[in-house]
C-alpha cells in the first residue's frame, strides 16, 4: 500500500515539475526585435504589389479585370487564413503556427516566382497570403501579453508602425528589383533566403506555448467556416461585375449560407475536449460584437487609399507618376498615427482614442471636400487622414478584443478583429465605385464623382463615432483603469 502511495506521489511530483518547466518556458518571450523583423519582411508585399503590377500585367498579357486579382486573391487568403491560424495557435502552439506561416510564405513566394502561367501565380499569391494571415495577430498577442495594462496600446501599435514602415519600403525594394534586373520575379526570389533565415531564427528563439488545457482542433468548424467565408468574399468581389457574373455570384452566396449553417450546427455538437473554431461565447458579448462591426466599418476606409492617385490625376491634372507620389503623405501620416494611436490608448483610454481618431478622419475628409482645387491643402489633409486612420486601426480595437477575451481565446478574439477589418476592405471598393457613378462621364470619374465618394467616407467616419458611443466600456473592463 505504501509503495502504491509512494509511486503516486512520485508521479504527481514529476507532473508538477514538468508543469513548472512549461510555465517557466512560457514566461520566456522572444525579443521584440524578432517580431519586428518578421512583421517587416512578411508585410513587404502590401507595398510592393502595386509597383510590380505593371510588369506582371506585361508578362502575362492581363486585362484590367484579370490584373485586379493580383491583389484580390491575396486579400481573400488573408481573410480566410486569419481565423484559422488564430485558432490553431491555441491548439497546436504558437511556435508551430509561426513556423507554418513562414513555411507557407516560402512556398507561396517560390510558386509566384517560377509560375509560367497566371493561374499558378495566383495560387502562389493565395498561399503567400495564408502565410501572412496570422503573423501580425500572433505578434500582437505576444506583445500584449508581455505588457502592463497601461502600456498595451504602445506595444500593440508597435506592430502597426513596423507594418507601415514595410509598406513604405516595399515599393522601393520592388522598384530596385525591376530597375536592376528588369524582372519582377527577382523580388520574390530575393525573399526566399530571407524567409529561410527567419525560419531558422524562429526555430531557436521561440518556445511552443500551448493553452493551459489540452484541446482538439475543431476540424468541422474550421472547414465549414472557411468555405463560408471564402465563397462569401468571392461573391462580394464579383459583385463589382454583377452583370457579367450574376449566376456565379448567386451560387457563391448560396454555398456561403449553407456552409455557415453547417458551421453553426457543428459548433452546437462539440464536446468539451474540442476547442470551438470561433470563441462563440464572445459573440454573446455586446462589446465584442460592436468591436467587430467597428473594425469592418473602419477597415473600409483603408480602401480609399487606392483611389487617391486617381483623384489627384483627375482633379489636379498631374502625371500618373506624380499622382502616385502624393501617397507618401498619406503613408507617412498613417505611420505616425499608428504609434500615436497606441499613446492615445494608454493615456486617454480606448473610447476617447477611437472617438478622437474618427473625428480626425471626418475633419480631414470635410477639408478635402472644401478645398477641392488646392493641391497643397489636399496633401496636408490626406496626411491628416492617414494619421487618423492609422491611430484608429493600429491599437484600440485589438486591445479591446484582447481585454474582453480569456487568455486562451485572446488569439481568436484579435484574429476576428483583423479578419473583419479585411472584410471591410473587400466590401468597400464596391461601395466607393458605386458612389463614383454619380457625375461620371462615359464611365470616367469626375470631381463630382469623387465628392460623392468622400461624402460616403465622411458618413463612415460618423458611423464609427456612433458605434464607439454604443460600446459599454465600463462593463467589460476594456478601458484603462483610471
Amino acid at each position: 500500500m505504501s509503495d502504491a502511495v509512494s509511486k503516486t506521489a512520485t508521479e504527481a511530483a514529476t507532473k508538477a515539475a514538468d508543469a513548472a518547466k512549461t510555465v517557466g518556458r512560457a514566461v520566456r518571450k522572444p525579443p521584440i526585435w524578432f517580431y519586428a523583423l518578421v512583421v517587416f519582411v512578411t508585410q513587404l508585399d502590401s507595398g510592393s504589389a502595386g509597383t510590380l503590377l505593371s510588369s506582371i500585367v506585361k508578362t502575362f498579357g492581363l486585362t484590367t479585370l484579370s490584373s485586379s486579382w493580383v491583389a484580390g486573391i491575396y486579400t481573400l487568403g488573408l481573410v480566410v487564413g486569419t481565423p484559422i491560424m488564430a485558432n490553431l495557435s491555441d491548439t497546436r502552439g504558437t511556435k508551430k503556427v509561426f513556423l507554418w506561416e513562414l513555411g507557407f510564405w516560402f512556398v507561396g513566394c517560390l510558386i509566384t516566382a517560377i509560375a509560367p502561367m497566371y493561374p499558378l501565380m495566383l495560387a502562389g499569391r493565395f498561399i503567400q497570403a495564408i502565410g501572412d494571415s496570422g503573423i501580425m495577430v500572433l505578434a500582437m498577442n505576444e506583445l500584449m501579453q508581455a505588457a502592463r495594462k497601461n502600456h498595451q496600446g504602445r506595444r500593440v501599435s508597435f506592430v502597426g508602425v513596423v507594418a507601415g514602415l514595410s509598406a513604405v519600403a516595399g515599393p522601393a525594394l520592388a522598384g530596385m528589383a525591376i530597375g536592376m534586373a528588369k524582372n519582377w520575379r527577382v523580388f520574390y526570389y530575393g525573399m526566399l533566403p530571407v524567409l529561410l533565415i527567419l525560419f531558422v531564427m524562429a526555430w531557436f528563439v521561440m518556445d511552443n506555448q500551448l493553452a493551459a488545457t489540452s484541446t482538439k482542433t475543431d476540424l468541422a468548424g474550421l472547414c465549414s467556416f472557411s468555405v463560408a467565408l471564402l465563397t462569401l468574399m468571392l461573391g462580394i468581389t464579383l459583385c463589382q461585375h454583377f452583370k457579367q457574373y450574376w449566376i456565379m455570384v448567386l451560387v457563391l452566396f448560396v454555398i456561403a449560407v449553407v456552409a455557415f449553417l453547417l458551421f453553426l450546427y457543428s459548433e452546437k455538437k462539440l464536446d468539451k475536449s474540442t476547442m470551438p473554431f470561433l470563441p462563440i461565447s464572445l459573440f454573446h458579448n455586446r462589446s465584442y460584437v460592436l468591436t467587430l462591426v467597428l473594425a469592418m466599418v473602419g477597415g473600409s476606409l483603408f480602401s480609399l487609399f487606392v483611389y487617391i492617385p486617381t483623384y489627384v490625376f483627375v482633379v489636379f491634372h498631374l502625371s500618373k507618376a506624380l499622382s502616385g507620389m502624393t501617397m507618401m503623405g498619406t503613408g507617412l501620416g498613417s505611420l505616425i498615427g499608428s504609434y500615436v494611436g497606441g499613446i492615445f490608448v494608454d493615456k486617454l483610454g480606448n473610447k476617447k482614442a477611437l472617438i478622437v481618431s474618427s473625428a480626425i478622419n471626418g475633419i480631414s475628409v470635410i477639408g478635402i471636400l472644401l478645398t477641392a482645387h488646392s493641391l497643397p491643402a489636399f496633401f496636408v489633409l490626406s496626411t491628416l487622414f492617414g494619421f487618423g486612420l492609422g491611430a484608429f486601426m493600429s491599437s484600440p480595437l485589438q486591445v479591446i478584443a484582447g481585454r474582453l477575451a480569456a487568455p486562451d481565446q485572446r488569439m481568436q478574439a484579435i484574429g476576428g478583429v483583423s479578419a473583419c477589418k479585411k472584410i471591410g476592405m473587400t466590401i468597400a471598393p464596391l461601395i466607393f465605385a458605386s458612389a463614383q457613378l454619380i457625375g461620371s462621364v462615359h464611365g470616367n470619374p469626375t470631381l463630382t464623382s469623387f465628392r460623392a465618394m468622400f461624402l460616403v467616407a465622411l458618413l463612415i467616419a460618423v458611423v464609427c463615432i456612433v458605434l464607439t458611443l454604443f460600446i459599454p466600456f465600463n462593463k467589460g473592463n476594456i478601458d484603462n483603469d483610471k
